[in-house]
């Protein structure tokens, strides 16, 4: 009789977050070399429009995350085998009926039409994302899929595919023509989806899809929570952004953006523990272990503020080499920025971990009210001292979010575990209390 889906034995956690890691470096390294290069090359106006491109394309990743590869993670260590692989099956390949015609749709408007507020570069922009989005969510599900297998090592394999033709073109069209941020992302998606095509065609999926609306259901219980959690946070964590191109223009985009560039490999860091943690603390919870899972989020909490602690200090210790032969001097004034966003990286990863804790304990509504009322202080005090005080009111606005978010995930984690526990001990507060008001104490 065909079991549960119980994959081998796995290596350790340890060893698993050592190769998501080294995956993350990899990847941070070439978003890193990107950035520089423009930097470097393009003029600062561009730069800013590439600042403010970049986050639009984290945010259709984050769509998918919520609605396919989030909810994957979490149901599919429960799923038996041959299930599994048709809900696998189910969601990659009924996730570009909507892609694929949103995509055409979106390159044709801004091939066609003017919009108003976009130049020509903004306008050519926004068509290359549209072409490359298939190439990049295609790669993101290939690698949430690997990471839901625990298979870190799959991941950096692929990833380590995708960076080396990327590379090899990105040469090529630098040495023949120079860069254009336009040609950058249809680079990455056309990298992507050349990287993605021998892991994708190895795992046996069947085509047509098994059952694409009952796969997507069982995803939208949870799914639904999480996408317009995913809207909230993208609204708490990048009004600032958006508020600085509107009151100050895309320059002073340029100028944080330069700052944040030097903090990026954390940022990246943070994306990989995700990768680990949400399906190593599903398998936890399967066994009835969550108040474990809540002590590791705990304790890789502290050692990210510490870690981010001395990441800040040597940027500070070698600040004068990196301003000059970095940033270049036209970003002189970036590097002030630096302590205010080690300050927000440091509380962003304690709020984060609390999420990926409520993720797995299924507590997806619980994130998105939390985030939702956060999010709503965010904008508001962004809009108030941005224009009191510019880029620092920005990023004081943020942090301010992003602590308050910390406490309230933290605070409803605690919860959720506890919950999770009494209930596994056959503790139902709601049941023991109507047997105390009877008069029959258990």
């Amino acid at each position: 009789m065909e079991g549960t889906r119980t994959p081998g034995s796995h290596p350790s956690l340890a060893w698993r977050a050592a190769i998501a890691s080294a995956d993350q470096a990899l990847l941070s390294a070439m978003s890193f070399l990107i950035a520089i290069l423009l930097v470097k090359t393009v003029p600062k106006v561009e730069y800013g429009y590439y600042s403010i491109a970049l986050p639009v394309s984290l945010f259709l990743v984050s769509l998918q995350n919520a609605v396919v590869n989030t909810p994957l993670a979490v149901l599919l260590p429960s799923k038996k085998e041959t299930e599994g692989r048709e809900y696998v099956a189910s969601l990659c390949y009924g996730q570009f009926l909507v892609i694929l015609p949103a995509a055409l749709l979106g390159f044709a408007a801004f091939s066609i039409f003017r919009f108003p507020g976009l130049d020509a570069t903004g306008h050519a922009i926004a068509a290359a994302l549209c072409i490359s989005a298939g190439g990049l969510l295609y790669r993101e599900f290939l690698r949430s899929y690997l990471f839901a297998e625990e298979d870190p090592l799959g991941v950096l394999k692929l990833d380590a595919l995708y960076v080396a033709i990327f590379l090899c073109a990105l040469s090529v069209l630098y040495l023949i023509s120079g860069i254009r941020i336009d040609t950058v992302f249809l680079l990455l998606g056309a990298s992507a989806l050349l990287a993605a095509l021998p892991f994708g065609r190895g795992q046996g999926w069947r085509f047509p899809p098994p059952s694409v609306s009952k796969s997507f259901g069982e995803n939208w219980k949870f799914g639904k929570w999480a996408l317009m959690g995913v809207c909230v946070s993208h609204a708490q964590s990048y009004s600032y952004l958006y508020l600085l191109g509107i009151l100050s223009g895309s320059v002073a985009v340029a100028d944080v953006s330069a700052a944040r560039l030097l903090l990026m490999p954390l940022m990246l860091v943070q994306v990989g523990w995700g990768k680990i943690a949400i399906p190593h603390g599903s398998r936890l919870r399967e066994k009835g272990q969550a108040h474990r899972f809540f002590k590791e989020q705990a304790w890789a909490s502290l050692l990210f503020i510490v870690a981010v602690a001395a990441y800040v200090a040597l940027l500070l210790t070698f600040s004068e080499p990196l301003q000059n032969y970095l940033l270049t001097g036209k970003y002189a004034s970036s590097f002030g920025y630096v302590m205010l966003w080690g300050s927000i990286f440091a509380a962003g990863f304690v709020a984060l971990n609390a999420s990926f804790g409520l993720q797995v304990m299924m507590g997806f509504n619980v994130i998105t009210k939390i985030s939702f009322l956060v999010m709503l202080v965010t904008v508001a005090s962004a809009w108030f001292l941005i224009r009191a005080h510019g880029i620092t009111g920005g990023l004081v606005a943020l942090l301010l979010g992003e602590v308050l978010l910390a406490a309230g995930l933290w605070t409803a984690f605690g919860r959720a575990v506890v919950s999770s526990k009494n209930t596994a001990c056959g503790f139902h507060p709601e049941k023991e209390k109507l047997l105390e008001l009877s008069g029959n104490p258990p």
